[in-house]
């Protein structure tokens, strides 16, 4: 299913579950927010798990700029959807570690295949600790089982003492006759 939507600035399409969103021009801190609230209100209504953001078309941008792209990027994760930036150019990159801007909580994709590819082998945080969680109670299930076999032979071996200790003591009384 697709949807578009189209912004002064920039181009939304919902496709295969992602959302991808294409900055068409430079971004100055109005269009910023805005691209920003528009891209949250859309994952939101849109339940996608991805969002690819497309900012090849700029070629400036400012840390502040920077800094709520990346403030979206986790606001996004928050909803439960993957944030990837594709097309930085090499001087916005080279601007954006001059100016010492945090980027590790960013993903970023050279180009937009790399993009998809990254979103398609995305696992939710939810999924993984499902996934985590079910082989690990998979794991607790089988050491249970094996505690319980355990259990039963002991409690198998302590009953088998106490008949021969009964024998031995009745064996005993015999003998005292």
């Amino acid at each position: 299913m697709e949807y578009g939507l189209s912004l002064a600035g920039s181009a939304m399409h919902v496709l295969n579950g992602n959302l991808i969103v294409t900055v068409n021009g430079e971004l100055d801190d109005d269009s910023a927010k805005q691209l920003q609230s528009d891209i949250l209100s859309t994952t939101e209504v849109t339940a996608v798990k991805g969002v690819l953001i497309d900012v090849s078309p700029v070629r400036f941008m400012d840390s502040f700029t920077f800094s709520l792209l990346a403030d979206t990027a986790r606001m996004l994760s928050l909803l439960g959807a993957r944030p990837v930036f594709v097309g930085f150019k090499a001087g916005v990159a080279s601007a954006l570690v001059d100016l010492e801007v945090d980027l590790d909580s960013i993903s970023t994709a050279l180009t937009m295949e790399d993009g998809v590819e990254l979103l398609s082998s995305y696992k939710p945080r939810w999924m993984q600790l499902f996934d985590t969680g079910e082989e690990e109670a998979g794991a607790d299930l089988g050491d249970s089982e094996e505690n319980n076999e355990q259990d039963d032979a002991e409690a198998t071996e302590e009953e088998e003492k106490a008949d021969h200790g009964d024998d031995a003591e009745e064996n005993d009384q015999q003998d005292d006759k």
